[in-house]
């Protein structure tokens, strides 16, 4: 692909982009159990690349957990309080074995 331009300069809106953010899509057990804020942070600390990216997608994780257990959505100061026991210790994982009663389930229809 040509990527010259008629006049030989790049258009405005290319040219003033300094730096590209990726932005990460939540899952929707990430948004159902994340509170915005949560999310709001999780995303900012992707976005300072601060922390390893697995950390924070690991903290990620063990929120999802505990929202799951708990059947709430996780706060900023509970997501927050993760992110430091994660950093403390890398392996950290919230213990989970999901009951039969919380899988999903669909009748078989004859």
């Amino acid at each position: 692909m040509d990527k010259s331009y008629a006049n030989g300069a790049a258009p405005v809106w290319l040219s003033e982009r300094k730096e590209l953010s990726t932005r990460r899509i939540f899952h929707g057990l990430e948004r159902r159990y994340l509170s915005v804020e949560a999310q709001s942070m999780a995303s900012c600390l992707l976005d300072s690349q601060s922390v390893p990216p697995d950390v924070t997608e690991n903290v990620i994780q063990q929120a999802v957990v505990l929202g799951t257990m708990s059947d709430s959505q996780i706060d900023v100061q509970t997501f927050e309080a993760l992110f430091h026991a994660v950093t403390l210790n890398p392996l950290f994982k919230i213990p989970f074995s999901a009951a039969a009663s919380t899988l999903p389930f669909s009748p078989w229809v004859c």
